[in-house]
């Protein structure tokens, strides 16, 4: 029921505001390459501009991932938490990652990861966007991969992780 509310509260606070939104389906596919183990995840998306997602897991059920500004709210295999991004640089790197993907604003994740940027002509119209750090870092992103469709709506999504993580998010929004 929280779940619930929380995904119709978002939804409301764009339409209110006037402010641009999507909403979908997404499926994920986080990939271990040490061991090649894959693990697959999909569910409901929402966004709103300028600063909320919602991300509810079908699979596995009952799992989590919301941004409401500064706030990270989270349930992921029954483990719940919240994060302030204000006080947690890693966390506010992946906040961001996903926020600014929404917007189209890939600009400012390469100047925030101190990342290389390359736009190409993508599928359908779109925009490819590969985003690829100078620096290696114990912690976050080593790249980022993005593609958006010729309206600008993002629809899919690679993080690449330093520790080598890959999470592919293929998004169907509209």
């Amino acid at each position: 029921m929280r779940k619930i509310l929380t995904f119709v509260l978002l939804l409301c606070c764009g339409i209110w505001a006037g402010a641009q939104n999507f909403s979908g389906t997404f499926d994920q596919v986080k990939t271990l390459k040490v061991s090649g183990k894959t693990i697959k995840s999909a569910g409901e998306i929402t966004f709103t501009a300028p600063n909320q997602l919602a991300m509810l897991y079908s699979k596995p059920d009952g799992d989590f991932f919301i941004i409401d500004g500064d706030l990270i709210r989270m349930d992921m295999k029954g483990v719940q938490a919240d994060v302030d991004t204000k006080t947690n640089k890693t966390v506010a790197l992946q906040r961001n990652a996903l926020i600014y993907s929404c917007l189209g604003q890939y600009e400012k994740i390469a100047r925030e990861m101190d990342a290389d940027c390359t736009v190409s002509a993508g599928k359908n119209g779109g925009k490819h966007v590969e985003l690829k750090v100078k620096k290696p870092s114990p912690k976050g992103y080593s790249g980022i991969v993005l593609e958006y469709n010729k309206a600008g709506l993002i629809q899919s999504l690679v993080l690449e992780e330093f520790g080598g993580i890959s999470t592919e998010y293929i998004l169907h929004v509209k």
